[in-house]
């Protein structure tokens, strides 16, 4: 499939509302992977963003000659997973993915990667014989577990399903907590246990029991993150570019009514736009102040969701001037803490960074009982200086950004079996976006959120 639209930026006053199918609210990544769904449909869309781009926290620009994304973004499930599927499907040729090499947990002067088999789980390094009998148990319950168990435990934190297994070693804890917080945007004392389970278990394909009992004995090389070469710029722009239709930027969607037609009426900086079939890509916690309507069950279902809680993110950029790091292994410094995660994006790609030098991101979640200037302190200390004194010592360009994370927190009552989407009461407005119903995070839910919603659009043959 070769979709080459050049999707084109206008202004208000140069739309003709009748030459679109859909009007997509809102460019994120759920927005604007429905745009590309919709495109190979033959469907011309109008995608409108509050912003000065497309993408929402999904894209990425220059600094001081380094290109960064906006977060740090390693792709999981690149060879099998939603997201890539949705690229294989929509974009020609699809997207390059690098693999990256293994999870390497710090704890102290201790390192360690996740044991795949019961042989590599009891020679682990960062705890005792006592702890890794005891991580071997646990990690059999997961490994054979299938979905629908893991469904039972949606309304547990994982730290309480881990307590009902008597599964409690300090250190198997505290990695668990360093992978899932970066996951589920919550430590595990309030992360459902059930996303943690997926987080922590393949749940993209089911096995026999067999088939998992032999990959708990034998272990499995079988690894799926990375990430994609041309970063997220390069990524947004080719989509972008397979987009069927136009986009309006700095256009902020104050309101959505229903007409007296039926139709679905969107104010735009005092400028009403009316089409009968609306995506709103909205975030879900904003969209009771947005939309106006006496259909009960449509203010039920965004009331519900206003106090939704979400996540943030903060990711350091250092451009170092000389390769110090020059690997791709996803590190996360586990003790001391704060929980960080370490990468080095260069060495995926070495364009993101000028020849010869190294792009390295550290990333943890934000901790707003600080100030910014204290975490910042936080990441660059508590161990850095004594694990990874190079990397201090030849920063020549540093770089903070912070955002809501690209999902909803991952907590009970916020699962993915709880979410709405992508129908809602409207008739004609349907929502996608990472924190409606889709499973994984980030761009996996994002992608699966855009398939849900253009399964919808087809069963209700409107696409």
């Amino acid at each position: 499939m070769n979709l080459d639209f050049q999707m084109q930026e206008i202004s208000s006053n140069a739309i003709d509302v009748s030459s679109y199918d859909f009007i997509i609210a809102g460019a994120g990544a759920g927005g604007l992977l429905t745009a590309l769904g919709l495109s190979a449909l033959d469907k011309r869309v109008l995608v409108i963003e509050e912003s000065n781009h497309l993408g929402g926290v999904w894209y990425g620009y220059e600094v001081d000659e380094y290109r960064v994304d906006n977060g740090l973004h390693m792709i999981t499930r690149v060879k099998r997973g939603a997201f890539a599927e949705f690229m294989r499907e929509n974009l020609d040729p699809p997207p390059e993915f690098v693999l990256h090499d293994g999870w390497y947990f710090r704890v102290n002067d201790k390192v360690g990667t996740i044991p795949t088999s019961i042989a590599e789980t009891l020679c682990w390094p960062l705890t005792g014989l006592r702890g890794r009998l005891g991580l071997a148990r646990i990690g059999a319950k997961i490994k054979t577990m299938k979905l629908a168990e893991m469904k039972e435990y949606k309304d547990f934190t994982f730290q309480e399903f881990m307590e009902c297994q008597d599964a409690t070693n300090q250190v198997m804890l505290d990695v668990m907590q360093s992978a899932i917080y970066m996951a589920a945007g919550v430590p595990i004392t309030e992360a459902s246990a059930y996303e943690a389970l997926r987080t922590l278990k393949d749940t993209d394909k089911e096995y026999s029991k067999l088939e998992s009992a032999k990959r708990l004995v034998f272990g499995s090389d079988e690894y799926d993150e990375g990430y994609v070469i041309g970063g997220m710029k390069g990524l947004v722009d080719r989509v972008k570019d397979a987009i069927n239709g136009d986009y309006m930027l700095n256009s902020r969607v104050d309101r959505i009514s229903e007409t007296s037609d039926g139709a679905l009426a969107l104010t735009i900086d005092n400028q009403e736009i009316i089409h009968p079939r609306v995506i709103s890509n909205i975030p879900l916690w904003s969209m009771s102040s947005i939309v106006e309507s006496d259909n009960y069950e449509a203010n039920e279902l965004f009331n519900r969701w206003d106090s939704m809680q979400i996540t943030k993110g903060v990711t350091l950029w250092l451009g170092i001037e000389k390769v110090v790091i020059g690997d791709r292994k996803s590190r996360v410094l586990v003790r001391p803490e704060p929980n960080r995660w370490l990468i080095s994006l260069s060495s995926f790609d070495p364009t993101c960074a000028p020849e010869g030098k190294e792009l390295i991101a550290l990333a943890m979640m934000r901790d707003e009982s600080i100030s910014l200037e204290e975490q910042v302190e936080q990441m660059k200390g508590n161990g850095m200086e004594e694990y990874y004194p190079e990397i201090l010592e030849n920063i020549e360009m540093e770089h903070l950004q912070t955002s809501y994370a690209t999902r909803a927190a991952l907590i009970p009552g916020q699962t993915d079996l709880d979410r709405p989407g992508p129908r809602t009461p409207l008739r004609g407005l349907y929502i996608v976006g990472t924190d409606t119903a889709g499973s994984g995070v980030g761009l996996q839910q994002a992608a699966n959120s855009a398939r849900n919603v253009i399964e919808a659009l087809r069963e209700d043959n409107i696409a």
